[in-house]
């Protein structure tokens, strides 16, 4: 006998999907009988356990060959006299896209998704996720776009200008609140970044008797702007509101400490 087999099981997988492969070879164009041993497949299998080799109707025992890739490879060449080779396998891998809005945060494994490993930047959009995914898996998250609730103090930092003897100029987008100390007539710019509804409030702390005076911008009760403390260590405080980029109504609290 040239080859040794069991019998031919061709029903020993379920033929359910696109997944599952039949591959035939004829002698003379598929393979060279006598000579050949291998064959290259239509697609990569999972393993050599998930296929089986059919010589002539006669399968062929695991131990006969082995797969890497598409390539079959048998431990001898191909028996003189075969004349038709079959190969049913399962293919390696299962690619499935899933439809827009289809996936939900509960099908990811807790920490299955992690900054620059798992995904490329900008795959995710908007509309790839299911409505209100954001929402429900990050509750606390600060909203632009809803009225929201606050159970502990919300907080902006005071950005420290230091000492000023001349012109200031404000940038709306580093603080709401800001401080500084006069040491020399100063005069408090047209703020750079105003953005209409930013609120806030400008310390000012003078080291002597300096004047300080506002740009065109900074409007005050009357037309008139304030005359600040000149007196060291006095501070003054001058709260704002923005109107339009430029126009910011403003009040000023002269020698809010009290001191004398």
């Amino acid at each position: 006998m040239p080859y040794l087999g069991i019998p031919a099981q061709s029903q020993f997988f379920a033929q359910d999907s696109d997944n599952f492969k039949v591959d035939n070879f004829a002698a003379g164009v598929g393979f060279t009988a006598g000579s050949s041993t291998t064959v290259t497949l239509t697609s990569t299998p999972g393993t050599e356990n998930a296929l089986i080799v059919m010589m002539d109707g006669v399968t062929q025992h695991h131990n006969t060959f082995s797969v890497s890739g598409t390539t079959l490879t048998f431990d001898a060449a191909i028996p003189t006299g075969v004349a038709n080779i079959e190969v049913q396998y399962y293919i390696r891998s299962i690619t499935v896209t899933p439809t827009d809005a289809s996936v939900t945060g509960v099908k990811l494994a807790s920490g299955a998704v992690s900054a620059n490993t798992k995904l490329a930047a900008g795959v995710v959009t908007a509309h790839s996720l299911g409505n209100g995914e954001v929402e429900t898996k990050i509750p606390t998250m600060a909203k632009t776009d809803s009225n929201q609730t606050f159970s502990v103090a919300q907080r902006g930092s005071i950005s420290a200008l230091g000492v000023q003897t001349s012109t200031v100029t404000l940038d709306m987008n580093t603080s709401n609140y800001f401080s500084l100390t006069a040491n020399g007539n100063i005069t408090i710019a047209n703020p750079s970044n105003t953005t209409a509804g930013q609120a806030g409030a400008l310390f000012v702390t003078a080291n002597g008797s300096y004047t300080t005076s506002f740009g065109s911008h900074w409007r005050f009760a009357g037309g008139t702007a304030p005359t600040l403390s000149t007196t060291a260590a006095k501070v003054d405080r001058i709260d704002y509101v923005v109107q339009t980029s430029n126009t910011i109504h403003a009040v000023a609290t002269i020698d809010l400490l009290g001191t004398a």
